[in-house]
């Protein structure tokens, strides 16, 4: 071998490497959905990527596409009643207006969360599980709540949905569950999933009962409220009081026009740029309200 050449070729090998060294990262993309309406609350179904300005960690991203989105939805519902059925035809009729949009869940809270209906893409399923949510027991003395969406977070997460969403529909009454509200927001987080929260508004149907231990009752009711106001702030969801059935049928109603009429936006962040878990969209467009996840999944 001539060995002059050796020098040469571990020149061409060292300058190769350094060229790579040298080569810009490659960009990095992300996709979200958001929901825009106007300041009616009906869906706006016409906006493009020209009409959107994210920011990721603070730094303004490049909006690549925006367009209404026709992925399948994965929604987990946490039915929180007493016993009174209030729920059962607001809910039957959100669900048909899905049929073929989505794969759902059912879960009830008596005392604990209980699983009604495993995921499943037929309505007929879904009908039945919500038509044994009759007039039953009452847990009067409240239930777990936090627990059924800490327990909808992280099944969402494990099943890697693609467009999760939790609904959680409740009269209020006094929290009994030991998960922390820090633990439950992270969960959201990781799963991705967007909370909706339907609170009856000054509701007689639960009413209170005295605590055995009311300091430990103030921190899980805290825990509970925190949750049902920051996870829906956080996740691109809304915490929304009603008034008894009608009220959820109206809810229930606006929220499966807005569900159908989301957006899929998909973004590149500058090159080399760190990966944030922090959002935020906005519309050049004049009068329009836009929804979307203020903390994204790592």
């Amino acid at each position: 071998m001539n060995r002059s050449l050796v020098p040469a070729g571990l020149a061409v090998l060292l300058s190769c490497s350094a060229l790579h060294s040298q080569a810009p990262p490659p960009t990095q993309s992300r996709t979200v959905y958001i929901t825009v309406t106007d300041r009616s609350g009906v869906p706006v179904r016409d906006l493009s990527s020209d009409d959107l300005e994210i920011k990721e960690g603070g730094r303004v991203v490049t909006v690549e596409a925006a367009g209404l989105a026709s992925e399948p939805l994965q929604i987990d519902i946490i039915v929180d009643d007493n016993g009174t059925g209030l729920f059962r035809a607001p809910l039957a009729r959100f669900v048909q207006r899905l049929e073929g949009r989505a794969v759902m869940a059912l879960r009830a809270v008596v005392g604990q969360t209980m699983k009604v209906v495993e995921f499943t893409p037929s309505t007929e399923a879904m009908l039945i599980g919500i038509a044994t949510l009759n007039a039953r027991p009452g847990t009067p003395d409240g239930g777990q709540l936090l627990e059924g969406i800490s327990e909808a977070a992280i099944e969402l997460h494990k099943a890697e949905a693609r467009r999760p969403v939790i609904i959680a529909l409740t009269v209020g009454g006094q929290e009994h569950s030991p998960v922390r509200s820090d633990f439950v927001l992270d969960q959201l987080r990781k799963s991705g999933a967007v909370l909706h929260v339907f609170s009856v508004a000054s509701s007689v149907l639960r009413g209170t009962v005295d605590a055995a231990a009311p300091r430990d009752l103030l921190q899980e009711n805290m825990h509970l409220q925190r949750v049902l106001g920051d996870g829906p702030k956080q996740t691109g969801g809304r915490h929304q009081q009603i008034v008894a059935s009608a009220g959820a049928l109206q809810a229930l109603q606006n929220l499966a026009a807005e569900l159908t009429s989301q957006y899929r936006v998909t973004y590149t962040l500058p090159a080399g740029a760190k990966r944030s878990e922090k959002l935020d969209v906005s519309v050049r467009r004049k009068d329009l309200v836009v929804r979307a996840p203020a903390r994204l999944p790592k």
